[in-house]
């Protein structure tokens, strides 16, 4: 029999017959779900199978196999100022591992279940009827652990001999274990949107560099994105070739284009709802982003296809409001609130079980495409203030025809990292703080003008300008000024609107500030202002910010409104 002799969860004087056994597992709540601690008397097992030293506040990324199949995982050490001796952690954060694990142990998943229904808390331990077991092996290689289960079905046969207790050695020493190094080594940022701008253009579509960095920052920087423009300019094209450059496409499912109906009114067809049988039909973005949770080192693409077909605030506001939930969680992850409430899947506890947990993940990238005309709606500010808007309405109908001939290059496999956030937070930022404080300096003189008629903006543009900024620059990708230009073209101009002449003032002043110029209007410019301010437009430092302004600001004086769109 068992031989307890410790007052956690992990079984002590177990004999294996393998040098490459690290300990059993009693399995509990947390290790259905997430992972585990590694008790003081098992570390130096552990640690000296990593390929690096763990320190405080550290971790290190491993691999966990389970019947040859790896899920990616990691051990950390978080910093508890209250331990003396820092906790050390092993993590998982694959959706696909913990639905394997929970359908593994089914006695001790359904006593947890049922336990926490009616007490309304997990349980302590479990008991001795319901208990079931996870073997921890070294894997060949550094950073590879191993698992091996013991569910109460397989335990019976082995209860009578304690030697080898319930371990195939020959399948654990034969398991065929490979360290999973596909993803392409990224060691220069600019670099690789060069490699990414050359592999759109050998498939014979003319974007310019600088508007494959403009996406690339802003998908970095938040991970909803809105290309404006007029029809056939390539907006959903350049999302299809921008993921497949990066190892996301259609075949391999972490691409999809999703035609956004006219009939949208809810939020039904992306997130899910109950037929007229009571079951749950999950929508189409709680399938991305359950998919994307079981493979977080990837990342996924959605783009909605003309988004503005339908009211975008009617069926997208409860995700818009996701977004803002944004936090890091034990394992230094970005996850939000779960995008389905409990109520909303009723009886269906099958559903209920697989995609109650689903939220959006740091790995899913959602993309809307919008044409500005008369059937489509216009955005609110509460889409405009949680998005970059990238606007493609320059069209140069040139053609290289021997570019085409040339040899296509092929797309890489990029971890999520080379587009996961760095920042969340503003005060996240304090290493590059010159750069935050310089940016707020500018952002304050544009946003006193604005606040003077109630259009300032508040501290989510802020950070989010911060953040593309600090990747622009340190990355070497763009300089401060032409950074800076698209961000407020982006994140500024976009919400500026309407016939009052509080509109035209404002836009007036802005122009000013940037150019560092006089003009003066009283509700009305002259030609003469109006052609001297746009030869300015073409010679300042913030162009397209300034050649955007003096687009708004003719449409005003010749229309007696004025907006962004195009």
């Amino acid at each position: 029999m068992l031989k307890k002799i410790s007052s956690d969860s992990w079984i002590d004087n177990i004999e294996v017959n393998n040098k490459n056994f690290l300990g059993r597992k009693t399995v509990d709540y947390s290790m259905l779900n997430y992972g585990t601690i590694i008790p003081i008397r098992y570390y130096n097992k552990f640690l000296e199978n990593l390929s690096s030293k763990l320190e405080r506040g550290n971790r290190v990324k491993i691999d966990i196999v389970l019947n040859g199949d790896k899920y990616p995982g990691s051990i950390d050490m978080p910093d508890v100022k209250k331990r003396k001796t820092a906790p050390i952690r092993i993590n998982y954060t694959d959706k696909l591992l913990k639905e394997i694990l929970q359908k593994e142990f089914q006695s001790s998943y359904e006593y947890i279940l049922d336990y926490e229904k009616k007490n309304d808390k997990k349980p302590n331990t479990i008991p001795d009827e319901y208990k079931e077991y996870i073997d921890f092996y070294k894997g060949d290689e550094l950073d590879t652990f191993i698992m091996n289960l013991l569910p109460i079905n397989s335990q019976e046969p082995f209860e009578k001999d304690n030697k080898d207790i319930y371990c195939d050695d020959e399948e654990i020493e034969n398991e065929d274990i490979e360290v999973n190094n596909e993803f392409w080594n990224v060691t220069n940022i600019k670099e690789e949107i060069k490699y990414i701008h050359n592999y759109i253009s050998r498939k014979g579509f003319n974007y310019s560099k600088e508007l494959v960095e403009n996406l690339y920052l802003s998908i970095k920087t938040k991970p909803f994105v809105i290309l404006s423009g007029i029809s056939g300019t390539g907006k959903s094209k350049i999302v299809q070739l921008f993921s497949e450059a990066i190892g996301a496409n259609y075949d391999n499912g972490r691409f999809k284009l999703i035609p956004v109906k006219p009939d949208w009114s809810d939020a039904t067809d992306l997130l899910g709802y109950r037929n007229i049988e009571g079951k749950f039909t999950p929508g189409i973005i709680t399938l991305a982003a359950y998919e994307a949770m079981k493979n977080p080192e990837n990342p996924y693409f959605i783009c909605l296809d003309e988004m503005n077909l339908a009211r975008v605030e009617y069926y997208f506001s409860d995700i818009l409001s996701l977004m803002e939930t944004k936090r890091l969680d034990g394992n230094g992850n970005i996850v939000t609130e779960k995008l389905i409430s409990k109520e909303q899947f009723g009886r269906d506890t099958a559903s209920f079980d697989k995609y109650g947990d689903v939220y959006i993940p740091q790995n899913l990238y959602i993309i809307g495409t919008v044409n500005m005309d008369e059937t489509t709606f216009p955005f609110s500010k509460k889409v405009l203030d949680r998005a970059n808007t990238i606007e493609f309405n320059k069209v140069d109908l040139n053609y290289n025809f021997e570019q085409v001939f040339n040899e296509e290059i092929e797309g890489r496999i990029y971890h999520n990292d080379f587009l996961k956030a760095n920042y969340l937070k503003i005060a996240e930022c304090k290493d590059e703080k010159e750069i935050a404080i310089k940016v707020i300096d500018k952002l304050i003189s544009i946003n006193n003008i604005l606040e003077i008629y109630n259009q300032h903006f508040g501290f989510r543009v802020r950070d989010e300008i911060v953040f593309y900024m600090i990747y622009a620059i340190k990355n070497n990708i763009m300089d401060f000024d032409k950074a800076l230009d698209y961000c407020i073209v982006q994140k500024i101009l976009s919400k500026i609107n309407g016939s009052n002449s509080d509109v035209l003032e404002i836009l007036v002043k802005i122009f000013n500030l940037l150019n560092n110029s006089t003009f003066n209007c009283e509700n009305y410019l002259d030609d003469v202002s109006i052609r001297e301010m746009t030869k300015k437009s073409k010679e300042s430092n913030y162009k397209l910010s300034s050649e955007k302004l003096m687009y708004m600001i003719r449409r005003f004086v010749k229309d007696g409104f004025t907006s962004f769109w195009q």
